[in-house]
C-alpha cells in the first residue's frame, strides 16, 4: 500500500449493503471507515469534511448521483481518489466514470473479491476496472485439485437453515440477534455456521461477507427495502 493506513469514505443509499462493505473494509489490516453517507448531497459535505483518501461511491443513488458528486468534487479541487461500486454493467458507464474523474470502478458482486484490489490500485496512482468489465470470464481451470468455489447463483449446497444463518451473519448480526431472528438456539445457530462455512471453504466473518456479496444476497435485501424508491441518474 502507498501508506500506513488508508481512509475510506463509503457512500451507498442501501444501508444493508453499506453495512457489509463496511464489515469487509472493517476487518482489513490497513484501512479505517472515516465516515458514510447515504446520499449524494451528503456525500460532498463529508468528503470535504473528512478528507478520505478514497471514497467508496454508488453511482445512482437518491437525490444526487455519484456522477455529479465526482465531477462536483473535481470541481472543488478535491484529490480524493474515486471508486465506484456499483450494479450498472454498461460499458457506457465505465468511460462516464473516468470521465467523470473516478479512478476505479466495481462491480457490486465482485466487491469481495475485487474491492480491496481497487483501493489499492487507485492509492497508488492507477486506475482499475472490474475485470468482469474488460473480458468474459475465463473457463474454470479443471486440472486444479478440489472442487470449484460456488460461482453467485450457486450455493455450494447449502441447506436452507445455513444459508440463512451465513446470510444474516454476513448482514452484521451477532450470533445471539441470529438465534433471535430465527428463533433458534444459539447452539443451533454456531452449528449451521460452522456446517456452512466448512461446505464453503470459509473461515472468517470477512469471508462470510465476500461470498454474501459474490451471491447477491445483500442487494436482494437492499431491493426488497427499497424497491419503491425513484433513482436519479443525473
Amino acid at each position: 500500500m502507498a501508506k500506513e493506513r488508508i481512509r475510506v469514505a463509503l457512500i451507498d443509499d442501501h444501508p444493508i449493503f453499506r453495512s457489509g462493505v463496511r464489515g469487509l473494509l472493517g476487518e482489513t489490516a490497513g484501512i479505517e471507515v472515516v465516515g458514510e453517507a447515504s446520499d449524494g448531497r451528503h456525500a460532498l459535505d463529508l468528503v470535504l469534511r473528512t478528507k478520505p483518501d478514497v471514497v467508496i461511491m454508488d453511482i445512482t443513488m437518491t437525490g444526487m448521483s455519484g456522477l455529479a458528486v465526482a465531477r462536483a468534487l473535481r470541481e472543488v479541487g478535491s484529490a480524493v481518489h474515486i471508486v465506484f461500486l456499483t450494479v450498472n454493467e454498461d460499458l457506457a458507464f465505465v468511460d462516464e466514470a473516468l470521465t467523470a474523474g473516478a479512478q476505479g470502478y466495481v462491480l457490486k458482486r465482485s466487491a469481495g473479491t475485487s474491492l480491496l484490489e481497487a483501493i489499492e490500485a487507485v492509492v497508488l496512482g492507477g486506475q482499475y476496472v472490474d475485470a468482469e468489465m474488460r473480458a468474459p470470464p475465463a473457463p474454470p481451470d479443471r486440472t486444479e485439485a478440489g472442487p470449484p468455489a460456488p460461482h453467485p447463483g450457486q450455493e455450494g449446497g447449502l441447506t436452507a437453515r445455513e444459508r440463512e444463518v451465513l446470510r444474516l451473519i454476513a448482514l452484521g448480526m451477532t450470533m445471539k440477534e441470529v438465534s433471535l431472528a430465527m428463533s433458534i438456539s444459539a447452539a443451533s445457530v454456531d452449528t449451521y455456521k460452522i456446517r456452512g462455512c466448512k461446505k464453503l471453504g470459509l473461515r472468517s466473518r470477512a469471508s462470510i461477507v465476500r461470498f454474501a456479496l459474490g451471491q447477491g444476497w445483500l442487494e436482494t435485501e437492499n431491493r426488497r427495502l427499497s424497491s419503491e424508491r425513484p433513482p436519479s441518474l443525473m
